[in-house]
Formats: C-alpha cells, structure tokens, sequence
C-alpha cells in the first residue's frame, strides 16, 4: 500500500492530502522499513505512519507540551535507530539521515507517545493506532509545478543592475513581491484556517487585525503553522514564561504577531498582527485579552524590537518614549525559536520544510 503526493484520504474521519512522505529503515532491524506521509489537514500537520511489516498503522501530530516530560501512564515499547531511504514532496530529510527514536504506548495500548533524537534538535509526538479500514483514498488533486521563482527573480535583479540604468522600479517590485509571500499577514488572510475577527485603530495610520483559528488548538500549535507558513522567516519567537499553551510572540523584519487565547475561553486562539510601527507608536492593548497577557505584550515588544525600531520610526512619535515597565531577557527562548531556525535553514535549502518526520517506529 502506497499513497502519491496529492492523494486524498479520509482517515478516521479525517478529511487529509499527502503532500510528502519519508521512508525509513531501522538500523537495529535490516531489512524492517516503514513509511511516514505528512498530511495537510484543516487541524494542523499529520502524519500517517504504514507499517506493513507489523500490519500497524497510526496517526500523529506535534506534542510540544511533552519537552522531556514523560509521565508514568507511558512504558516504553520501542527503540533504535531510524535512517531514511527514499523522501519526496515537502519533506526536510536527506537519504541517509538518521535519528534515534523511543516509543511509548499508554496503558490502554491505544495511544502512542515518540521521541526523536535529530543532529539538530529533539522532537515529540502523540498518536493513535487506527486500523487499515480506517485509512479511506478519496480522491487526488494535481500538485502544483514547482516553480524557481527565487533563482528567476535573482537572474531579472541582475539584469536589471547590469544592462538597464531605469530599473528601479521593477527590483522595488520584485522585492516586495519575495516578502510578500512571507508575510504572517497575508497568509493569515488567504488561509482557511484564520477568520477575521476584529481591527485595531493605532496612532500615524496603523491598524493590528485580530483573527481567530477555526479549530479548538493550542497556541503552541497554531504557532508551528505560522512558522512554517512563513519558511521560518522570523527574527525571534518567545513563549511567555515557557509554557506549553501560553501566550507566543513572533517578531519578524516587519511585523509582530501575538498568539494567545483570550480572556476567559482557553478554547480558542487569536492572532493579533501588526507592522512594528503599530506597536512602535501605539499602546493598546490586545483585543480581549488578560491584563497579564497585555503587560506580557508590550514588555515583549520593548524588550524585542523597539531599539531597532526606534532607529527606522524615528520621525514618529513613539508610545514606549517614557516606558517604565519590565524588560523580559529570555527573547527567543528555548523550543520555538529553534524550530523557526530549522525551518528558515531548510528554506535557505530550497525545501519545504516539516521540521523532520514525526515516525512511528515500529
């Protein structure tokens, strides 16, 4: 049993596209492969782990929220080495990669719980174990042709610098057409996951715009969306105070983005964006947010981007001109800040990135 890229499953219920896949073999037991397809899905990134060796099949998903921190409700039933044989679609492996990996089940024996030891960094992820007759082939879509759009716009920047003397314009264009593309605002706006809530009016003619993500989720998942959506493209990723669904800030060249969930309803997520002017000239308080949550904002604001901003804004006043208030000293801390690195290395690669496979390992 095999699944192209753009093939559409129904599993378990779950409507999916592949959209990339990893094949691995484990060093401890030649000849043992498996394979790993990474979903697209309107709950965030799955993975669908087929193992006809064992005839077992399982579904998972990123679990930030683990960070070392097994409990006793899971043994351990697995181990050993994994290393990639084949790879395509949007994938972040090499053939030849390998990592360690651990795998857990819970009492029930239902529910599975992996770790993976990459060069780069240490991954977590739950599942569950579903049956063949769960996994259901619907339909397939095309997917789209790959296009060097990148190495085009560098072969037209050069041209234009060398041989044309009025190009100005159509570089200005090209330019802001590559950073376009990788705008937290954009994607937020063209993606079905993200609903628009509300906007808010700033000082100079800014605005912040508040969505809210159409599924219950946390926000260390809606996070690993953003990033990925924008290749990783960030200056810095803080969770407040390190805790697995507690409020994230992302700063980017160009904009910054608060994930949290407002006061009173920890089932939702919102998502407030803004250009860094906004908050460079402007002292509002996030839409519906804690009292906590709003301090947390601006001191992470302060802290994160407003020396620099204070150099590109600085013939706008500036709302922070008299701040007080703490300065946080962990930006960028720990788990978020390194997967947008990896993220952002496998763009620079020219691939798409998964942040590794979340295997089953069996």
């Amino acid at each position: 049993m095999s699944y192209r890229i753009g093939t559409l499953l129904n599993v378990n219920g779950l409507e999916a596209k592949v959209i990339g896949f990893i094949q691995y073999e484990n060093l401890q037991d030649l000849g043992k492969e498996w394979t790993e397809y990474r979903l697209q899905t309107k709950q965030g990134e799955r993975w669908l782990s087929c193992d006809e060796h064992y005839r077992e099949y399982s579904i998972s998903w990123p679990a930030n929220d683990v960070r070392g921190n097994i409990g006793p409700e899971w043994h351990k039933v697995d181990e050993g080495t994994q290393v990639v044989r084949k790879y395509g679609g949007a994938v972040d492996v090499d053939p030849g990669e390998r990592a360690s990996f651990v795998e857990y089940e819970d009492e029930s024996e239902d529910h599975t719980l992996s770790v993976e030891m990459w060069s780069d960094g240490t991954e977590y992820s739950k599942g569950e174990y579903i049956e063949l007759s769960d996994i259901q082939e619907v339909g397939f879509e095309e997917p789209p042709k790959q296009k060097n759009t990148f190495s085009a716009a560098i072969l037209i920047l050069v041209f234009c610098m060398f041989f044309l003397s009025s190009c100005g314009s159509m570089i200005s264009s090209i330019s802001s057409g590559i950073q376009s593309r990788r705008a937290i605002s954009k994607y937020l706006e063209q993606s079905s996951s993200y609903t628009y809530k509300t906007s808010l009016t700033g000082n100079e003619k800014q605005e912040a715009t508040v969505y809210y993500y159409t599924l219950q989720s946390t926000t260390d998942n809606v996070a690993m969306d953003i990033i990925g959506a924008i290749n990783g493209d960030t200056e810095s990723v803080t969770q407040k105070d390190d805790k697995t669904d507690s409020e994230i800030a992302i700063l980017t060249k160009k904009e910054y983005c608060l994930i949290y969930h407002p006061e009173g309803d920890s089932n939702t997520v919102y998502v407030q964006i803004s250009d860094r002017k906004y908050n460079y000239t402007s002292d509002n308080e996030p839409y519906r947010s804690s009292l906590a949550d709003s301090h947390w904002y601006r001191s992470h604001y302060y802290s994160s981007g407003y020396a620099s901003d204070a150099g590109t804004y600085k013939n706008s006043p500036s709302a922070y001109s008299m701040y007080s208030g703490d300065t946080i000293h962990n930006i960028g801390n720990g788990y978020f800040d390194s997967y947008s690195n990896s993220i952002r290395q496998s763009s620079v690669n020219n691939r798409d990135s998964s942040g590794g496979g979340l295997s089953s390992g069996k």
